[in-house]
C-alpha cells in the first residue's frame, strides 16, 4: 500500500501528530494476540488496544527481483514477548498498520499477510524476518484443463 501524500507531507510534524507502528501478531497456539504500539502510552485504533512497548521495525521494502521483506526487533527483557512466541509451532501471521497519534483509526499504511520466520531470541529481543508469502512457488496453472474437469472445453 502507498504512502499516503498526507503523511509524506508531515513526515515532520509536530510531535503529537508523529506516526506511529501497530503491530499484530497472530496465531493459533497463542490465546489472544500480541498487539503492540513504539509509543509510550497505549493506543487504541478502531476500537482495538495496542500495547506499549519497545520495538525496532524495517517496513517492508520494494525491490524488482525479490518479494518484499520486512525485520522487526522487539524487547525481550521482561520475558512476555520470547515467552509466548516460544508457544508458536509454525510462523505467526503479522499486521503492520501505520497511524498518526492524533487520528488513530485513521490508518495511514497496511501491511497485512505478513508471516513472521527466521526467528531468533536472547536475553534483550526477539528479532524475525517478515515477508509475504512467496507466490511465485505456487503452481501455475493451478488446474489442468482436462475434459474431465472442463468439460466445455471439449467438443
Amino acid at each position: 500500500m502507498p504512502v499516503t501524500t498526507d503523511l509524506k507531507r508531515d513526515a515532520w510534524a509536530a510531535e503529537s501528530d508523529l506516526p506511529l507502528v501497530l503491530i499484530e501478531i497472530d496465531h493459533a497456539d497463542l490465546t489472544q494476540p500480541i498487539r503492540v504500539v513504539n509509543d509510550r502510552e497505549d493506543v487504541i485504533s478502531n476500537g482495538v488496544t495496542y500495547t506499549a512497548f519497545p520495538f525496532g521495525i524495517s517496513l517492508p521494502d520494494d525491490l524488482e527481483d525479490a518479494p518484499p521483506r520486512a525485520r522487526l526487533q522487539i524487547s525481550n527483557v521482561s520475558q512476555e514477548i520470547g515467552q509466548a512466541v516460544r508457544t508458536i509451532s509454525t510462523a505467526a501471521s503479522v499486521t503492520i498498520k501505520v497511524i498518526r497519534r492524533d487520528t488513530p483509526d485513521i490508518v495511514e499504511m497496511d501491511f497485512p499477510g505478513l508471516r513472521l520466520v527466521n526467528i531468533r531470541m536472547d536475553a534483550l529481543s526477539v528479532e524475525g524476518d517478515l515477508e509475504f508469502e512467496d507466490l511465485t512457488r505456487e503452481p501455475f496453472p493451478a488446474h489442468i484443463f482436462s475434459p474431465a474437469e472442463f468439460p466445455g472445453l471439449v467438443k
